[in-house]
């Protein structure tokens, strides 16, 4: 049930989140940019969280600039989704 003036709601999962981020021009990243805009409300869960955060990780391991526990809440608080 939609109220009047709240915005749709839309439930994604980690595919689409990595499409959003990483696939210009891509309908993820048209909805990633809704969200931020509050046309619409994106929501994930924990686990969707978990996996971005295992493709981060992964994709830093052995160098130097390895990403910081400060900056992973920043990219999480960043994200225009709401993690559950």
């Amino acid at each position: 049930m939609a109220v009047k003036g709240q915005a749709p709601a839309y439930w994604i999962d980690a595919d689409q989140l990595v499409r959003g981020l990483f696939d210009e021009g891509s309908d993820e990243q048209v909805l990633l940019q809704l969200a931020a805009c509050n046309v619409v409300e994106l929501h994930a869960t924990s686990k969707t969280w978990n996996n971005l955060l295992w493709l981060v990780m992964n994709s830093q391991s052995g160098g130097d600039g390895a990403i910081s526990g400060q900056q992973l809440g920043e990219l999480r608080a960043s994200l225009p989704v709401a993690f559950h």
